[in-house]
């Protein structure tokens, strides 16, 4: 396998691009699953899943939140890890 090394005027910007779904495919649902999914099978809690949609440092999830709301990632992430654990009350 070839294998290129690194130059000095290689870019390191992320670049994203979207694409247009097929009519009826819900494009935030499918991606919130998806990025949920692969946090969930890397060892992430519950917790850290919704802390990267809720963090605006990380635009593509946070996007995600705030165009639908906290109640519909919370579901997704619900769904992949099962119900929400229990809050202390102190």
């Amino acid at each position: 396998m070839a294998e290129k090394h690194l130059e000095g005027d290689d870019p390191y910007a992320l670049v994203a691009a979207r694409y247009p779904a097929e009519p009826g495919v819900d494009a935030e649902a499918v991606m919130a699953r998806c990025i949920t999914e692969e946090y969930a099978l890397m060892g992430a809690s519950h917790q850290k899943v919704m802390q990267l949609f809720r963090s605006r440092a990380f635009a593509g999830t946070h996007a995600i939140l705030a165009n639908r709301g906290e109640a519909f990632v919370q579901q997704i992430v619900d769904e992949v890890y099962g119900a929400a654990p229990a809050r202390e009350v102190s």
